[in-house]
């Protein structure tokens, strides 16, 4: 496990997620990055957490929080401007290691009528962004370890998840939060080497719906 970790995006669902298991399963130092998050986090800075209110278009304040970080969590990649601010800013630093969240389909390795149905329910900007940033980050210099996640729902007793490699069909249809959690835990938690460089898709096993089975 690293021994510093910087969350970027801290207030969403699964980087809140991801911090609480993060302080009661491990010893690292979290510093945890967003908009507005000393207010949006019901957490006190101590010894372990670092609190910082920012934009990922602020270089100058996200290069001072990658100070002596060792891995990025990146919790959000719909925005190619602020993507690459993101990259900018760990190459200048120095820090190689990012974990970035996008959706499934931007490889274009989801079958045919998920893909549609996703395509027909999310704005098409959006879409086009996670492509932008996701080909941002496999551009660059960094060790980045791309999720490649499907349609997302919460439940805490479901912790269940596949990693589906680069070049090949990725059909899952769903993962709760939870799973997703788990999975980059295990994935801070495992063999660099493993995950270097690498894209996988993220999803629910023998999940290989039409669409999603809550909607």
């Amino acid at each position: 496990m690293a021994k510093k970790i910087l969350i970027l995006g801290a207030a969403g669902e699964i980087a809140r997620m991801l911090t609480d298991r993060l302080l009661a399963e491990s010893d690292a130092e979290l510093v945890l990055y967003g908009r507005n998050v000393s207010q949006r986090l019901a957490l006190e800075e101590n010894n372990r957490i670092k609190l910082v209110d920012g934009t990922f278009g602020e270089s100058e304040k996200l290069e001072t929080a990658l100070a002596d970080v060792d891995v990025v969590y990146l919790n959000s990649m719909s925005s190619p401007a602020d993507t690459a601010s993101v990259v900018q800013a760990l190459e200048k630093v120095g820090v190689k290691r990012l974990l970035g969240a996008t959706i499934a389909g931007v490889e274009d390795e989801v079958p045919y009528e998920l893909a549609t149905w996703t395509k027909n329910s999310l704005p098409a900007s959006y879409i086009k962004g996670e492509y932008d940033s996701a080909k941002l980050v496999k551009d660059s210099n960094l060790d980045y370890t791309l999720l490649r996640l499907t349609w997302l729902f919460n439940d805490e007793n479901d912790r269940e998840y596949e990693l589906v490699p680069s070049g090949v069909e990725f059909a899952d249809a769903e993962v709760s939060r939870q799973a997703v959690t788990q999975a980059i835990l295990d994935i801070l938690n495992g063999e660099e080497s493993e995950y270097v460089r690498k894209s996988f898709g993220l999803g629910k096993p023998n999940t290989h719906y039409g669409k999603p089975s809550f909607y």
